[in-house]
């Protein structure tokens, strides 16, 4: 069987041309380093990473020596799928950076695929550019199919605007309800883009509550002697503020653990028989 039965979460990262999805990307590469990230890319030279990591590179693949590894997807995506596949250990996350004009409602049946699961839809919005791409009658239509995929938004260059792209999160939070966060440079979370950073098999040891220095808010909610129908209830109940949600929970009517996996407005449960015990926490980010 596949991976020993376990699916890889799989994030897809959309956005219109110069959106700043590498810039993101690249940010992930970089500080993302205590995942296996396997990342897929139309232009494996947009892939800025210094040179001391990188630990071989054949033109279509980079691997580098922190065990991530970077794939050019321009010819076929179906073969560089089956070369994730083949990795052992398996990554703990796939990335697909879409290029710029793809609706990633399309795309996103490939992150289902054997061996994955769909993560989340990030689409990366120009704060600057946002409102006259939309109201443009030749590409409009794309970049609203674009937005309307989103489970999590993230505007960019919000440098570049005079309300640091204040009105167009609001706008954007009223368009879908998906959630907000901002980038400035391409600097995001990885744990807010990626989810808490651990594999679903390790410990959830986090604090109560905790705010980092960047402004989210890591709280664990506590889950113990609950059934499965509480579990969903819990989850149904999280605010909107909630950008991600994870953890892996024993519940009593429950014959395997539950995994637990939010990423912005999609919230998803499911047995997890390959895992031995599960634990009494969910890890909760918010803004």
């Amino acid at each position: 069987m596949l991976w020993g039965g376990h699916r890889v979460p799989f994030t897809l990262l959309g956005g219109y041309l110069g959106a700043g999805k590498t810039t993101i990307l690249n940010h992930l590469i970089r500080h993302g380093s205590h995942r296996r990230l396997a990342v897929l890319v139309n232009d494996i030279g947009a892939v800025n990473v210094d040179a001391s990591l990188v630990a071989a590179h054949d033109g279509r693949t980079l691997t580098l020596t922190n065990g991530c590894v970077c794939c050019s997807i321009a010819d076929e995506v179906g073969s560089v799928l089956e070369q994730v596949r083949s990795m052992d250990p398996p990554p703990d996350h796939v990335v697909m950076e879409l290029s710029g004009v793809a609706e990633p409602a399309r795309v996103a049946p490939w992150a289902s695929t054997a061996g994955f699961r769909l993560d989340g839809v990030i689409v990366a919005v120009d704060a600057e550019q946002i409102a006259s791409q939309l109201a443009r009658p030749d590409i409009g239509d794309t970049v609203g199919a674009q937005l309307a995929a989103a489970d999590l938004f993230v505007v960019t260059k919000t440098d570049l605007v005079d309300d640091s792209g204040a009105s167009v999160r609001a706008d954007l939070a009223a368009r879908t309800g998906a959630p907000v966060v901002s980038a400035v440079a391409g600097v995001v979370e990885p744990d807010v883009v990626l989810g808490v950073g651990r594999l679903p098999s390790a410990p959830l040891e986090p604090p109560a509550s905790a705010v980092a220095a960047d402004g989210y808010r890591v709280t664990a909610v506590p889950f113990t002697g609950g059934t499965r129908a509480d579990l969903e209830r819990l989850v149904d109940g999280l605010p909107g503020s909630v950008l991600r949600a994870k953890g892996v929970l024993s519940c009593i009517d429950a014959d395997h653990p539950v995994e637990v996996d939010v990423v912005g407005r999609r919230r998803g449960l499911r047995s997890r028989p390959d895992l031995d015990g599960g634990g009494d926490v969910l890890v909760v980010i918010e803004r």
